[in-house]
This record gives C-alpha cells, structure tokens and sequence, in this order.
C-alpha cells in the first residue's frame, strides 16, 4: 500500500497514486505499509530512491537504526502496536532524502492513522518533512501514554481480584492476566527507551532548527517521564506476583495440612487394627467377648483425641 501526501496551508492532503507518474515532485511525504515491488519501483523510478527491506528494518545495531547514505538519512524506531490484550512492536522506517519524506513498516500503525487524520484536520503544526517526523514522534509518546494509562487501570483491577480471591482456587486466570500485563508494559518500555535513544541522536545530528529541536527536548522530557513510570508499574506487577504465589503456596499448604492431619488422625487405628489383626496362636481378646468391641471403641478413641487435640491448638 502506497500513499502520498502535500502541504496545501499547513494541512496535509492526500494524493491519488495509481503510477509512478503520479508521484509529482511536490509530495512532501510517501508513506508506504508492506510495499509491493511495483510500488518500490514507482518510488525508485519517481525519485531514484532506494527503500529498505523489511528485514533490515529489524537490525538492532544503533549504527543500522540511525545511518546516513547516498539514500539520505535512514531512521528506524519501533511502534507498539496493541489490540486484545496482544502486543507487538512493529519497526518503522523513516527516510529523509531532500525535501522529502519516506517511512516505510510492515503493517498500520495507530500513531500513524491518528496522525494522518490529524494533519488533514490542521490539528498538527506541519511546516516540513521534518516536522511530519517530530509529529509521528510526539503522537507516538500519547500513544503510548495512553497505553500506559490502560495497563494501570488494568493493574488496579488486578489488584482488587488477587486480594478478593485470596481464599479461592481462582489464581491461575490471575497469574495469566499479570503475565499479560508485564509482556505489554515490557514492550511499552523497549518502544519508549528506543524512541529515546533515536530522539538522542536525532538531536545530536544538527538536521533540526530552533523551533524543531525544542519540540523534540519536550518529547525526550515526556518520553522520560513515561519509562520512570513503567518502572513503577513494573515494581506493581512484581508485587502483585508475588502475592499471587504466596496465596497459591498458603491454599496449597492448607490443603497439605489437612492431609498430614489425616494421616495422624487414622494412624493410632491403623496401628490397633494392626494389631489385632496379627494371626498370633495366644492372644487374650480372642476369646473375651467384648472384645470386638473393646477394639472398636479403643480405635474411635484413638482417632478422636488427637483431631481434639488438633482443633484445641487451631491447628485446623
């Protein structure tokens, strides 16, 4: 999928891209989702550029994430993207040769669906190229807070069902949903510090003016903000953890009391049942009448005194 944008008044409108002929020289931005090769020709052929695979926008080297070639400025961040309790970081690329603008990702992403339907609204300050990337940024960091905001809310609702089922059986659903939480936060967090550390090098490149630079200090100040609180709620997630196996280790040694007092209770009967139960020649009670009895009732006395016993120390 290929779509192409201008400027008309600060607002961004779309263009109709159907060949490469359509690809005029006042697009400002080419925004490209899983490209086919024709579309990557009608780019190269448009404007002699060249586009990176898929594959490399995965390398994790700070020198492949942040180059400059004869292709111009190569910038790759990734962008979470999130529904039904799933995440993913999804990397995308940015390309800056001239005046123009080129990213390039695998699949949408809701910082660029939002910011598109911003820009056409006049709702961003769009001037350049550039600042289309320091507006993807910034919607990028709400969006992520807003995700942020999503997980503790959801935190807090876990928070209530690990205290409230303590004495339930209802904790492996709560172990799956902590799971969850930390494997989304986790991501959350290596989007944010990747963010950071491309807004770092961005900045130190000097490709920015005045005006620029200081929206991208404001985005390194709130991105910063947001990872001091994913340690937060990483700290909550640990809690919550650990409280979870604790009420797991105290319902699972309950039920392991009960056997070991079992187990206590019938012993002293056994050992009497035992007893009596040997196939000796000359045994007493053999021949006494109330002897079957007697060895009931001693059984039921055996079993009975230590389960008072138990009971008395509030051992059950």
């Amino acid at each position: 999928m290929l779509m192409a944008f201008t400027l008309n008044k600060g607002l961004l409108e779309p263009v109709a891209i159907n060949a490469a002929e359509d690809l005029v020289a006042d697009i400002l931005w080419v925004d490209l989702i899983n490209p086919s090769a024709e579309e990557r020709e009608w780019v190269r052929t448009a404007y002699s550029q060249e586009l990176p695979s898929i594959d490399d926008l995965y390398e994790i080297e700070a020198t492949s994430r942040f180059y400059e070639n004869d292709d111009g400025l190569h910038i790759s961040s990734y962008f979470l993207n999130y529904a039904d309790q799933s995440s993913t970081n999804i990397s995308a690329a940015f390309v800056f040769n001239g005046d123009r603008l080129f990213t390039l990702r695998e699949e949408e992403l809701a910082a660029f669906r939002l910011f598109r339907l911003r820009a056409r609204k006049g709702l961003v300050n769009i001037s350049s190229p550039k600042s289309i990337l320091i507006g993807l940024f910034e919607t990028k960091v709400e969006n992520l807070a807003d995700m942020i905001e999503r997980i503790a809310a959801d935190l807090e609702v876990t928070s209530s069902q690990v205290l409230g089922n303590a004495e339930t059986d209802d904790m492996e659903s709560l172990l799956t949903e902590i799971a969850q939480q930390e494997d989304i936060i986790g991501k959350v967090r290596i989007s944010m510090v990747d963010l950071q550390r491309m807004l770092y090098l961005l900045l130190r490149s000097g490709m920015l003016n005045a005006d620029l630079s200081e929206r991208l200090r404001d985005i390194i100040r709130d991105s910063e903000s947001l990872i001091a609180h994913t340690s937060f709620l990483f700290d909550k997630i640990k809690f919550l953890l650990d409280t979870t196996l604790g009420f797991i280790n105290v319902n699972q040694n309950k039920i392991i009391k009960i056997f070991s007092v079992a187990s206590v209770v019938f012993l002293p009967p056994t050992m009497i049942a035992s007893i009596y139960g040997m196939n000796f020649r000359f045994m007493p009670e053999l021949d006494w009448g109330a002897g079957y009895p007697f060895a009931i009732f001693l059984m039921a006395m055996s079993a009975v005194t230590p389960f008072l016993y138990f009971k008395r120390r509030n051992w059950l």
